[in-house]
């Protein structure tokens, strides 16, 4: 931000539009077979700028609202609409939510009202058709140049396809309170440190780092490390709990191809447990988190740019996971026989790059899950085709 940009003349708008076709196709044939839904949505965001002087004042606006295209009472359940009592997918939903912020001496933003933070420990979950939200206090402060840090109390949480709002973050009335914060030490290595108390819930602490080392004339390696220790050693309920979860990722760019290997492993009596987006591990991805108890899972990835062979705006990505070692006499298993499973995922994304369509995004993402099937849904077959548009207002 730009001290004295003004109230106005800093403002920006946007309208995103995003539709979602979403198909699951659970194989195991317990219980709901399919789930599969169409819905489109639009989401304004309105951002001010600060009033003059070395202290300025803001605000901001977020409106969004989902409509039903096609549902079934058969097939809802996806995550993209309500779902009212009969299981009948809702005809629309919208909210409109606000936030009042104050910058001091051009490096200090302290906020109050909605939020979608984005560090590991609090995070908003946009998988859906519309992203999720918190309610809130924060600060921010960048005064040190190549460090950012937070501190935050999350007080109230909205779901995903769902346009109210719980009283606490678990709907207990308990809060979160985070503090963290990334340091750059140059443009190719940075580090990360964060801490979470959930209140009754989990203590949470999270250590990563990523580091790309150029070898080449567009060839790089890639090193990213995350690690989160959770525990709830004095819990009111009994249900007492640690996990740890660690993960490398290892990725060889060269030219428009990318390629990648992964490693991720949990340990303690728990899983990993978790909300929205606040899982920054190598193989959360598409369907399944390999958050087990005990598990250990291997990834290989593929990337490729298509502008390597003269179509810019379109990429591909697949990627293979296979976990291993779950602890099938852990409670939180009960019924499970089986300690392995796999995943597959594909990609495919393109952005129209002229023309009277160009900026508007296609994603197709394709998932094929082998898995206990009293474990996290059993056996899923998965596709989702996702289109978008935004329109830049101001």
């Amino acid at each position: 931000m730009a001290e004295g940009e003004g109230f106005v003349e800093g403002a920006s708008a946007t309208l995103y539009n995003r539709t979602v076709y979403f198909n699951r196709d659970f194989r195991d044939n317990v219980g709901q077979s399919k789930r599969e839904e169409t819905a489109t949505s639009f989401l304004l965001n309105f951002e001010s700028g600060y009033t003059q002087g070395p202290i300025g004042f803001g605000a901001d606006v977020m409106a969004q609202e989902g409509i039903k295209l096609d549902s079934g009472r058969g097939r809802s359940g996806t995550g993209l609409l309500p779902v009212d009592s009969n299981g009948r997918a809702e005809a629309e939903y919208m909210e409109i939510r606000g936030a009042v912020k104050m910058a001091i001496l051009d490096d200090t933003v302290i906020r109050y009202g909605y939020h979608m933070p984005e560090n590991p420990v609090a995070a908003y979950d946009d998988s859906r058709l519309l992203p999720n939200h918190y309610q809130g206090y924060s600060i921010t402060n960048s005064s040190i140049d190549g460090l950012f840090v937070e501190a935050g109390r999350l007080t109230d949480r909205g779901e995903m396809a769902d346009s109210s709002e719980t009283d606490g973050i678990h709907g207990d009335d308990k809060d979160l309170t985070y503090a963290g914060g990334t340091y750059t030490f140059t443009d190719n290595f940075s580090a990360t440190l964060y801490g979470a108390d959930s209140e009754d819930q989990y203590e949470r602490v999270f250590a990563g780092f990523d580091w790309t080392v150029p070898l080449s004339e567009g060839t790089s390696l890639n090193t990213n490390v995350a690690y989160y220790d959770t525990s709830d050693d004095d819990s009111a309920d009994g249900t007492e709990f640690d996990n740890q979860a660690a993960s490398i990722a290892v990725t060889l760019n060269t030219g428009y191809h990318g390629f990648g290997l992964a490693y991720q492993q949990m340990s303690g009596d728990g899983r990993y447990l978790y909300d929205d987006g606040e899982i920054f591990i190598a193989n959360s991805v598409q369907y399944a988190d390999f958050n087990a108890v005990d598990e250990k899972s291997y990834q290989a990835r593929y990337d490729y740019d298509f502008a390597g062979l003269g179509i810019p705006g379109l990429s591909f990505m697949t990627r293979y996971i296979a976990g291993t070692d779950i602890n099938t006499n852990a409670p939180q298993h009960a019924g499970v026989n089986r300690d392995s499973r796999w995943e597959r995922d594909s990609e495919v994304r393109y952005t129209v790059q002229a023309g009277p369509l160009e900026g508007v995004n296609f994603r197709w993402r394709n998932a094929t899950v082998r898995q206990d099937a009293a474990l996290d849904g059993g056996d899923v077959d998965e596709n989702r085709l996702i289109v978008g548009y935004t329109w830049t207002l101001l």
